[in-house]
């Protein structure tokens, strides 16, 4: 299977109903996950037929193929991993659906995150992400449920594994260069995550993180933003962004989708664009985690982060003349 990257995530497919559907696979699966349970031969081919099987609309069933596999074969990080990818993909499906149907997008978490724990235990690389991202949208419904506010509070669970230190390296380098008092803007989910766990170590947080995809599609997340940024939530992002763009700076983010940004006079200001200049982060831009990772060259997240680099030099030239350097023979495309 490949691995695939959080952009993944925010595909939408039709959400299953049915709180014991839900439970069960992952029930039989941590059933036979015991060091007694009798294990099974590791079968390469169930984790990919799962992924075409919700490639084609098919979840339920993908879930319960591996529920059923997991159950004989414990030890099958990938499977796992699909399993807990397919849990977060129902959890997004709540939000989208008005945060309707049982089970909610809470325990849908907790499923993933079971799953998730599995994949990190067997040391599959990407289980450590996407079991971030499963804390990320844990946030998430305690911005839905309490504000912005009490979010900023929020912390990943103690038996959470670390995020890997260049994704919250790039989240550093994207809240310090947006402005104080800016809005941030996010384009992908990959920069989603990194500003969030970025954020854990920026005390105190003066810059406001948006995703505008969830604030064109999930009204309690828009009313709860909107609060936050002191509009009327019934504006579309665009307008809504034009209305703060007055009293404070607008970023854009490497991977932002322009559709999503008021037509404003943009100018690129280190890792993002601004609608106008404020007081200068606190921090200085720095890849020295993202650096000493490309050098071990295993994971294919290091190629997500580099693009989001390559990115933002495509926005600001000054990028590939200052920090960049630092990547010796192998710059970022944009600055080669």
């Amino acid at each position: 299977m490949a691995l695939t990257p959080p952009s993944a995530v925010v595909r939408h497919r039709p959400a299953r109903s049915g709180w014991t559907r839900g439970v069960l696979p992952v029930l039989l699966a941590l059933s036979a996950a015991s060091p007694l349970a009798a294990q099974g031969a590791i079968d390469p081919n169930v984790a990919p037929r799962a992924a075409a099987l919700e490639r084609e609309g098919e979840r339920q069933m993908a879930v319960d193929l591996l529920g059923h596999y997991l159950a004989t074969a414990p030890d099958d990080g990938r499977a796992w991993l699909q399993l807990g990818r397919f849990y977060l993909f129902d959890a997004r499906d709540w939000h989208l659906h008005g945060h309707r149907g049982d089970p909610d997008g809470l325990l849908y978490l907790d499923f993933a995150a079971t799953a998730l724990d599995q994949a990190v235990r067997l040391s599959v690389d990407s289980g450590v992400v996407f079991r971030g991202v499963t804390e990320v949208d844990r946030a998430l419904v305690t911005i839905e449920v309490s504000g912005w506010d009490a979010s900023r509070y929020a912390r990943p669970r103690p038996d959470t594994p670390p995020m890997p230190a260049y994704i919250v390296e790039l989240g550093a380098n994207l809240l310090t260069s947006c402005p104080s008092g800016g809005v941030l803007l996010t384009g992908s989910d990959l920069e989603a995550v990194s500003v969030w766990y970025g954020s854990l170590h920026r005390t105190p947080l003066d810059v406001l993180p948006i995703r505008p995809d969830l604030y064109a599609t999930d009204s309690v997340y828009r009313l709860r933003m909107a609060a936050a940024m002191g509009v009327d939530p019934a504006l579309p992002v665009q307008r809504a962004l034009a209305a703060v763009a007055d009293s404070r700076p607008i970023c854009l983010s490497p991977t932002t989708d322009l559709a999503a940004a008021p037509a404003l006079a943009w100018e690129p200001h280190r890792m993002v664009r601004v609608s106008r200049r404020g007081a200068v982060g606190a921090g200085t831009l720095s890849v020295t985690a993202l650096i000493q990772a490309s050098r071990q060259g295993r994971s294919p997240w290091v190629r997500d982060v580099q693009g989001v680099y390559d990115a933002a030099a495509r926005n600001n030239a000054l990028l590939c003349g200052s920090l960049l350097t630092f990547f010796g023979d192998t710059p970022p495309p944009a600055c080669r």
